[in-house]
């Protein structure tokens, strides 16, 4: 995975790197969440334990949605998690 590989080579040291992914969502979910297919906006972990901003979207969407690969050198993962309905 080139974004691994790229965000393996960073200069951020490990122990860093959830601070900044938190403090890089907080500054930017505003503008994601401007998209109509975007219906959510989180933190995960990559395979190897790393810190990813996860970007949930209608599945239909799925492929429409032009988001970044990473913002900030944080990789983004775009999940499809459907509509999101509240519950009564």
């Amino acid at each position: 995975m080139s974004w691994l590989k790229r965000r393996l080579a960073g200069s951020r040291k490990p122990e860093t790197l959830a601070p900044h992914a938190a403090d890089v969502r907080a500054r930017y979910t505003d503008a994601l969440m401007a998209s109509a297919a975007v219906v959510s906006v989180g933190i995960g972990q990559d395979e190897h334990g790393g810190p990813v901003i996860v970007v949930g979207v209608t599945a239909a969407e799925k492929e429409a949605v032009a988001l970044p690969r990473s913002i900030e050198g944080v990789p983004v993962i775009v999940h499809p998690v459907g509509t999101i309905k509240t519950q009564r």
